[in-house]
């Protein structure tokens, strides 16, 4: 762990010597953060030796456990550092999120039968399921990889190299992703779509030292012979996080008890047992992320202290200091974790669909996203969606880290509120499981493939009209 540490932290000062020294680096937006990422990943690719490889494996595998964890501090500070929109008010933006999500995952999965039906059915002996690996790569990400390839594995099915072409899409979408990402930033940047809170980043983009500030953080709220004030700030978001676990405990254990009043022994191969997993109540609650727990619990530290008097203890620019460090960490520990050593097989078939992927996700990002999303920050919540659906939420935040640092623009957080309509059916969920298993193999391709688009055609019918609704009465008042 203190090795891992110590890593992080020498290739945290490699990238902000790699920024300062080539404007390339500030001119493309890519903050310190993402070139130590860079470097971190080359390092543990490369074979050193023996006494050094040891290491870096070591330090992968610490790291590989990181950005779960960053992700669930960082929305832990998320309603704590500041008051949550009245629900009322959010909700319509939550809800045309939710429906953005539908469309992106099932969008993927509908690109995907199409891609499969006219080009690789009629050159390849493969199984419908195939069209299925952009949304088990992309939006899925390596652990729904892997529990689908015990579901390709089935009878039905028999997809040769399933767990390892889903691997590999989801290696491929993770770079793809952020790459793409940044390429598409730059190109917001210059049309004006990124809203213009963000001058301190401009400047940075422009500057070639350090900026020179005398400010102490944490002194807004309490004086120091009380308690250290930035200790006090990192218990507040220690106590939220602790509330978080608590209440995901609190979830999946009542959920669990009474799962055990309706024990049912599943029998069958493995891509049955996937599916029936999928579809306890234990699991579906268990498949919402611990960032959703913690957002609520930095929420519960802000009532509790409001409360008792002492909402003011609360010094948001300090927890926003801590958020922004912990952000900086996940997104060197989620680059440099990166799987580039998955074998591929069926390379056509793949690279098809891969591409079928990149242009659905670019799509949605660049058209669909400022038609369904709320217009103050579409794009931010676009860049999010877009990590997510290329890869994981880690990747989403890293790309909004560079339009949004300080995550004020309140694109997190209607993504984290949103994750419950979505996160237990697509993207690894039950649809995404039952879906190759219970449709796929059993119905014929065309049908399969028209019926998903057309559901994916409805959503977004329905959320064009919310949206243009939703911007209507803004208007209005």
């Amino acid at each position: 762990m203190i090795s891992a540490f110590i890593f992080v932290a020498i290739l945290l000062l490699l990238g902000v010597g790699l920024r300062l020294s080539f404007s390339v680096f500030r001119w493309l937006y890519i903050p310190a953060s993402v070139l130590a990422g860079m470097i971190g990943l080359l390092i543990t690719q490369i074979n050193f030796g023996e006494s050094i490889s040891l290491h870096t494996a070591d330090w992968k595998q610490t790291l590989g456990s990181w950005p779960g964890f960053l992700i669930a501090v960082i929305f832990a500070g998320m309603l704590l550092e500041r008051k949550p929109a009245p629900w009322r008010k959010s909700i319509s933006r939550v809800g045309r999120q939710g429906l953005m999500v539908w469309v992106i995952v099932l969008g993927e999965t509908a690109v995907g039968l199409t891609a499969t039906l006219l080009f690789i059915k009629p050159f390849f002996d493969v199984p419908h399921s195939i069209g299925t690996l952009i949304e088990t790569g992309f939006a899925g990400g390596h652990g729904t990889a892997a529990a689908m390839g015990q579901v390709f594995e089935h009878p039905t099915i028999q997809l040769t190299g399933g767990l390892d072409l889903g691997i590999l899409m989801a290696t491929g979408g993770l770079l793809y992703g952020l790459l793409s990402g940044i390429f598409w930033i730059n190109v917001a940047a210059r049309k004006g779509w990124i809203a213009k809170q963000n001058t301190k980043l401009e400047a940075e983009n422009k500057s070639t030292s350090l900026p020179k500030s005398n400010q102490t953080i944490g002194y807004a709220r309490i004086g120091k012979e009380t308690i250290d004030p930035l200790l006090l700030q990192v218990l507040w978001l220690a106590i939220a996080f602790g509330i978080g676990l608590g209440l995901q405990s609190l979830v999946t254990s009542s959920v669990g008890f009474l799962e055990s009043f309706n024990e049912t022994v599943t029998t069958g191969v493995n891509g049955e047992k996937q599916l029936s997993d999928r579809l306890t109540l234990e699991s579906i609650a268990g498949s919402f992320p611990l960032f959703i727990y913690t957002l609520f619990g930095g929420w519960i530290v802000r009532i509790i202290l409001r409360f008792l008097g002492y909402e003011t203890a609360i010094d948001r620019e300090t927890i926003n200091r801590l958020t922004s460090t912990a952000m900086d960490i996940l997104i060197v520990a989620a680059i440099t974790t990166l799987n580039l050593t998955a074998v591929a097989t069926l390379i056509v078939p793949f690279a098809i669909l891969f591409i079928c992927g990149a242009i659905w996700t670019g799509f949605c990002l660049m058209f669909l996203a400022r038609r369904m999303l709320p217009h103050e920050h579409w794009f931010e919540l676009g860049l999010i969606n877009y990590g997510m659906s290329t890869g994981t939420t880690a990747t989403g935040f890293v790309l909004l880290r560079l339009v949004d640092p300080e995550l004020k623009s309140g694109a997190a957080e209607d993504y984290a509120l949103a994750a419950p309509l979505s996160s237990p059916f697509i993207g690894g969920g039950m649809i995404t499981v039952a879906m190759p298993l219970l449709v796929l193999e059993r119905a014929p391709l065309p049908v399969t493939a028209i019926t998903i688009a057309l559901i994916v055609a409805v959503i977004i019918f329905i959320g064009q009209r919310w949206n243009r609704r939703a911007a209507a009465n803004q208007t209005m008042y």
